[in-house]
């Protein structure tokens, strides 16, 4: 053992999983290792670097404070972070419980043996004592960290086996259940009235939370999932289900739900009682919350949102803004080649529209066009367009004309996305390995996975009627009670699947003239 003893040394302690089964607590491992500073009669510690449940094994992970304490074994002065009082120093001695809470990776060891090329700088721990300046110790420690670097690898391989077999029921055998750890899935996570300690990263505090079995759903969220998931079918907006979810609950996390985190957890294979591992379906342990028809409705449904507005625009107030159109005013976002002024008839005209928006004038409110001007009142306009609307829906034929435009196979076009969806998956993961398999031929992958698009195109284009018709379904016969109840955008959304609407010229002149607005039925068979 040598005796270089250190002026200035540092204690570094980490809490994570050791290769013998142990885990030891961050106060043991300081405790240890004073002790074992004072046999070897070195100072006391100035500094003492801790990772409270860190891992040192994944190169990606970041150790706040090992990063600090490289920086004051550094010789280089210009690194010192002089606000620090951790980092504004130099440290001529590291000492630690044992090697693996220091390195488990070579890429570390090596890292610290670079920076220690220039000083003589001791490594103790329990089993002993190191200088990283000699050759014959730089053999020993490289050893150690190969062999602690293999028992991490074989540990990862048990767990990545574990969890295989966890979510894809021993391979169909069983039933799947859902991954292990992570934060809890709005919805899932029922106590089993154990108890497991929790460490908090930062602090170090230890705290008592209860075990959650997340293959069991909790009845009160998955109904709010499966309502805010009807409603955005029947026409509610995004940024409306957002508003209506955080009237009654809140995430998992005890945040404000998003329109990120809403559409994470409608979209999630879980909700349809199935489990995805490596772009394959398991039939999950826990009953579905949702069909799997509806969950490949929404995800159309938002997929197409997606494409058709590339940014999240205001929540909607007015029945018809962005919907009626003016009747003269063609949208010069068209292109350069498409005539400002509309020439022909209305109902043959090609070009896209301007589209109406909304203003203030003195104490009451206009639809009007952005180019030419001319404008409706909002309220009389609403009146009248809300008025045929509900005559429409009191209307039997309507429901005749309904199950006459109706699609057959709906089921069977969702389980062929469903499918297509999974094989796509699995060709990607294909063209990520194509290095390592010869027999792949990258670019014919590639084709194919722009084929899988198209053909999922198709197939979701098929899904729109179906969509419209069910809107529908649920306010045929609606009273005028019950419409004024019902979330704007679903009443918007109503409106868009039944008619074109577009305001004409006007002739002057008090009250509102009916010849001014232009109204024809939307076809209900899918386009």
């Amino acid at each position: 053992m040598t005796s270089l003893i250190p002026q200035r040394p540092a204690l570094y302690c980490r809490l994570s999983y050791a290769p013998d089964g142990s885990l030891e607590k961050v106060e043991r491992q300081e405790e240890d290792g004073r002790a074992m500073g004072a046999r070897l009669k070195w100072p006391d510690f100035c500094c003492v670097y801790v990772d409270n449940s860190r891992s040192a094994w994944q190169r990606n992970r970041k150790r706040p404070d090992w990063d600090r304490m490289l920086i004051t074994l550094d010789s280089d002065s210009s690194r010192l972070i002089p606000s620090d009082p951790k980092a504004n120093h130099h440290h001529d001695g590291i000492m630690t419980y044992h090697g693996d809470r220091l390195i488990r990776q070579p890429y570390d060891l090596e890292l610290l043996l670079n920076i220690a090329d220039t000083r003589r700088i001791p490594l103790a721990s329990v089993s002993g004592v190191r200088d990283l300046s000699n050759p014959d110790d730089r053999f020993i420690l490289r050893i150690e960290a190969a062999q602690a670097c293999r028992e991490s690898d074989n540990t990862s391989r048990r767990v990545r086996v574990g969890v295989r077999s966890r979510m894809t029921g021993k391979g169909g055998k069983t039933l799947a259940r859902s991954r292990p750890g992570g934060r809890r899935p709005f919805g899932w996570g029922v106590p089993t009235g154990k108890m497991r300690t929790k460490v908090d990263r930062r602090t170090g505090e230890e705290i008592e939370v209860p075990v959650l079995d997340f293959d069991k759903t909790v009845p009160e969220e998955t109904e709010l999932l499966a309502e805010v998931a009807e409603r955005i079918l029947a026409g509610l907006s995004k940024r409306g289900a957002v508003r209506w979810m955080n009237q009654r609950s809140r995430t998992s996390m005890g945040n404000l739900w998003t329109e990120t985190t809403l559409t994470r957890a409608l979209t999630a294979w879980r909700m349809a009682g199935l489990v995805e591992y490596e772009g394959v379906l398991y039939k999950a342990a826990w009953d579905e919350v949702i069909p799997l028809e509806m969950l490949e409705d929404l995800r159309t449904l938002f997929a197409e949102k997606a494409s058709a507005h590339g940014y999240h625009g205001r929540a909607r107030k007015y029945l018809l803004s962005g919907h009626a159109i003016c009747s003269t005013c063609h949208d010069p976002k068209a292109g350069p080649t498409v005539p400002a002024v509309c020439s022909i008839p209305l109902r043959l005209c090609k070009y896209p529209h301007v589209r109406l928006s909304t203003k203030p004038i003195g104490k009451s409110r206009l639809y009007y066009c952005r180019l030419c001007g001319k404008g409706r009142n909002q309220a009389y306009l609403d009146a009248y367009v809300v008025g045929r609307t509900l005559r429409l829906l009191a209307d039997p034929r309507l429901v005749s004309e309904m199950r006459a435009a109706e699609t057959d196979g709906q089921s069977d076009v969702r389980r062929k996305i469903a499918a297509l969806e999974q094989r796509k998956a699995a060709l990607k993961q294909q063209i990520e390995n194509a290095a390592d398999d010869p027999d792949i031929d990258p670019i014919l992958a590639m084709k194919s996975v722009a084929s899988y698009d198209r053909k999922l195109t198709e197939l979701r284009a098929q899904l729109s009627a179906s969509r419209r018709h069910r809107r529908l379904d649920r306010m045929i016969g609606i009273t005028r009670e019950a419409w004024e109840a019902e979330h704007v955008d679903v009443r918007a959304a109503t409106i868009q699947t039944l008619w074109h609407v577009a305001i004409l010229p006007a002739k002057q002149g008090p009250g509102f003239d009916p010849a001014s607005v232009k109204m024809w039925r939307r076809t209900l068979a899918s386009e």
